[in-house]
């Protein structure tokens, strides 16, 4: 029997969940180039939340083997976010609390820390690879389309990695590296969909940002 890789069965299987992620609320909006600046910056408010529990998480984890093996400063995103943040909201383009998807995905990602930190992988794999893949694309859509300022930026650099794509092959190495057996590769499976699940209910709670937003701009 040929045993599937690792990254193999978390792509594979989580695909469709993947693609509606993609194309739901304030996510679609901006990969069209069409999110308001006030969705994006209650995005960013979103996202800060959600690495802040994850990076805790690894950090407090980081002698896990599967989680050891996968560690590479150069990803962390939390400080970076923290900086995006702080300019929009000097300009009033972000929100002062994340919205209640983002902190309740935060508040699960802490609960795997200290219940089952192996599952931290799964979402370390939804986001950091797609960080590392789809980050140039979407600065630019960011920056060109949305007019987000270069200030606010940080959180698509990656000053300490020097060619994001290999980065990408290479942690993706490292994650079929884990001794990870068919019992615990499909838990991370399952996982990595309840993250894509996650994503999607926050998207779609973003939208009315967008909404509003667009209201406005009409009145």
């Amino acid at each position: 029997m040929i045993e599937t890789a690792l990254s193999t069965a978390l792509r594979t299987e989580t695909r469709e969940l993947h693609v509606r992620a993609e194309r739901s609320g304030a996510m679609a909006a901006l990969l069209r180039g069409q999110l308001s600046l006030a969705g994006y910056g209650a995005m960013i408010a979103a996202l800060h939340e959600i690495y802040a529990g994850l990076e805790e998480g690894l950090e407090r984890n980081a002698a896990h083997p599967a989680i050891a093996a996968l560690r590479h400063p150069g990803l962390a995103r939390r400080a970076a976010l923290e900086s995006d943040l702080a300019v929009l909201r000097r300009l009033g383009m972000a929100p002062l609390a994340p919205i209640a998807e983002a902190r309740d995905y935060a508040d699960h990602l802490r609960g795997l820390a200290g219940t089952d930190p192996v599952l931290l992988v799964a979402h370390a794999w939804l986001r950091y690879l797609g960080d590392l893949n789809g980050g140039r694309v979407l600065a630019k859509v960011v920056r060109d389309r949305l007019g987000v300022p270069e200030g606010a930026m940080a959180f698509y650099r990656f000053p300490a990695i020097a060619d994001p794509a290999a980065a990408a092959v290479a942690w993706r190495l490292s994650l079929d590296a884990i001794d990870a057996d068919p019992a615990l590769q499909s838990r991370l499976v399952e996982e990595a969909r309840d993250g894509f699940r996650r994503h999607i209910a926050l998207f779609e709670a973003l939208a009315p940002a967008q909404d509003a937003a667009d209201s406005s701009s009409e009145a």
